[in-house]
């Protein structure tokens, strides 16, 4: 069975158990805005990575379900409290939260899903040890994603913004996050420590891969906010792209740049954008993302290899679908 297809049948069964940890109805202003807000889709990608690891390393993927739960229960938490930080009004093609029920629902809708998140793990039908263990890796994965957020709040339209700043955000913020799934299912498995490191070492390569694409899409293809382009320059968010143009454009260009991406969101005008998207093609800051998130993606490949098991195909074939994701 591929990965695709594996996500498909895991994803099911992770929206089963979801409806019994947040009911759909009955918990009164939570349950109509987060299922608001899961009805706009999601392939439940992590959680789905979390039980194929788990199969993969010689684990029962069904004492794994509701870490897996969790993780994705914690994304959307972010998404929730993302998309009030920063200003979005649609996601995946629909009112966000905070702009349907307004943004005192939507942080108090978010803060319930991060106790959801707890409760899934606590619930996980693993001895003891390993429930302590699944909660230091769901506690450390939140820590590190807030204090990449952080970062990534205060380096907007930032005058000293440079790439060496954007990977060490985007490591804490997309690293952590994304190996998050895949570390809880090998606990699950039983597997060594040695493997777990490699995990986490995936993730910081594979999770800006990721997060450099995602800067990608937004000044081409937009991301799930109905087909509205430059959503990054609007609020001047500190993406790849701009870390990169800021070292190579030059004085007039940069300072051009950073007086539109100072701009309040409803401020900037298309104009404002096509400029940006201009500046980035005259000095190939768009083929110069390509290229860094393709080496990501090698050095991820050159960590798969020195796993220390023998068959390493799904980690492989995890990488490719994540990577194929950013094609």
């Amino acid at each position: 069975m591929g990965i695709e297809e594996s996500i498909k049948i895991y994803g099911a069964k992770i929206d089963e158990l979801l409806k019994e940890i947040i009911p759909p109805q009955g918990i009164d202003y939570l349950s109509e805005p987060i299922w608001h807000h899961m009805h706009t889709g999601g392939k439940r990608v992590r959680p789905a990575i979390c039980l194929i690891t788990c199969e993969a390393l010689g684990g029962n993927p069904d004492k794994a379900m509701h870490f897996a739960l969790a993780v994705e229960i914690m994304h959307n938490m972010f998404l929730l409290h993302d998309d009030i930080e920063d200003g979005d009004t649609i996601r995946r093609d629909q009112p966000t939260v905070w702009v349907k029920y307004g943004i005192a629902n939507a942080i108090n809708a978010g803060d319930y899903l991060l106790a959801c998140a707890y409760k899934s793990t606590l619930a996980s039908p693993v001895s003891l040890e390993k429930k302590i263990k699944l909660l230091h890796v769901l506690t450390l994965t939140y820590e590190k994603t807030v204090e990449g957020q952080a970062l990534d709040i205060n380096a907007r339209a930032a005058e000293d913004f440079t790439v060496d700043k954007y990977m060490e955000m985007v490591k804490l913020k997309t690293g952590y996050y994304l190996a998050c799934g895949m570390i809880g299912g090998a606990i699950v498995s039983d597997i060594s420590e040695q493997v777990v490191e490699k995990i986490w070492t995936l993730g910081k390569t594979m999770g800006p891969a990721f997060q450099i694409r995602d800067d990608l899409i937004d000044l081409t293809h937009g991301k799930g906010r109905g087909g509205v382009i430059g959503s990054d320059v609007k609020e001047g968010k500190a993406s790849f792209l701009y870390s990169y143009a800021l070292q190579v454009a030059s004085t007039d260009d940069k300072k051009h740049l950073r007086d539109i991406m100072l701009k309040p969101r409803d401020e900037t005008t298309d104009n404002d954008i096509n400029w940006v998207l201009e500046i980035y093609k005259k000095y190939n800051v768009l083929k110069y993302a390509q290229d860094y998130a393709e080496n990501l993606i090698k050095q991820a490949y050159n960590t798969i290899d020195e796993f220390p098991i023998k068959d390493k195909t799904v980690f492989k074939e995890i990488a490719s679908f994540m990577a194929k994701r950013m094609s």
